[in-house]
Formats: structure tokens, C-alpha cells, sequence
């Protein structure tokens, strides 16, 4: 099937960019405090979370039939900063992972909100994860060059949700 360039154009619309985004700690762990909007500038890359489709394999007659399993909805995320002089990223979430030797599961979990945005900085596309716990990986070899501190955070999620627009 071949398209000409008029309706292929106008199908295609505006193609989505992977360049503007916000991340958000939508609902703070009780024992983390708010994500600042100074953290939340630092963040630089993130990744998404994706569904799990596990399938079951039927043996029958010879044949090998997949069939529908279960959809596995928790997993994890990372997302990478760029560190500063006032080491604020690593003190926020080495505090927060500190709290997990004398507090509850409750208390330790927080609601991220990840949002892709369009040219017009609309919000295109919302995940929001639901019982979400970091762990922290420093990212750093210290060593005789210029090379920056980039922490990145391993989300732990429960859940997560995904919606078309905010």
C-alpha cells in the first residue's frame, strides 16, 4: 500500500519527542519530606515502565499453543541526576534509604508522576507509579579526570498507571 506525501504528512501529525518531560514525587514518603524543584531539575534521563505479559505454553497433541497468562504491573525505573557541589541529590535519597532499617513499609513509600509533554509544553502522556522505594547507585569512579557525578536512583514500584494526556 502506498500513501502519498499529503496524507502521510497530515497522519503523522506532530511526532513525539522524547525531550521535554518532568518527573515529580506526587505523593512523598513520610520519611523522605518534598522533592524540591531544585532536585527535580537535576533529573536528566529517565526510563518507563513497561507491563510484564507473561504467557502460559499449553503442550497438547504435539503442539505447543500460548495462551494469555498474567500481566505483571510492578518493576522498576531509573532515573539519573546530575550531582552538585552540595551533594543534594545523594543526601536527599541516602537519607530516605537510611529510613528503611527502623521504619515501616508504609512510611517508605512514595507516588512518582513521570509526564512527556509536546512542543507546546502540553502534557501528552502521564505514568504515574504507585508504592515506589529507591535504592541508590553513587555512578561515580573517582579517578584523575573531569568526569561529573551522575547518581541514579532504581525505582522499586508496586504499580503504575498510564493515561493519555495530564
Amino acid at each position: 500500500m502506498i500513501f502519498d506525501y499529503d496524507k502521510t504528512k497530515k497522519a503523522l501529525g506532530e511526532a513525539q519527542l522524547t525531550l521535554k518531560w518532568t518527573v515529580l514525587i506526587s505523593k512523598a514518603s513520610v520519611v523522605a519530606g518534598d522533592f524540591s524543584e531544585d532536585l527535580q531539575i537535576m533529573v536528566t534521563t529517565s526510563t518507563v515502565p513497561e507491563t510484564d505479559s507473561q504467557m502460559v505454553q499449553v503442550e497438547i497433541g504435539g503442539h505447543v499453543i500460548n495462551q494469555n497468562g498474567k500481566q505483571v504491573r510492578n518493576g522498576s525505573i531509573v532515573w539519573t541526576f546530575v550531582e552538585n557541589t552540595d551533594a543534594a541529590v545523594t543526601e536527599y535519597f541516602y537519607n530516605w534509604i537510611k529510613a528503611r532499617e527502623n521504619s515501616k513499609n508504609s512510611d517508605l513509600k512514595a507516588d512518582l508522576t513521570m509526564q512527556l509533554m509536546g512542543p507546546d509544553e502540553s502534557i501528552t502522556q502521564t505514568y504515574t507509579l504507585i508504592g515506589a522505594m529507591p535504592k541508590l547507585e553513587v555512578g561515580s569512579t573517582w579517578n584523575q579526570a573531569a568526569d561529573q557525578v551522575n547518581p541514579s536512583i532504581t525505582w522499586e514500584y508496586d504499580d503504575y498507571e498510564w493515561k493519555k494526556g495530564a
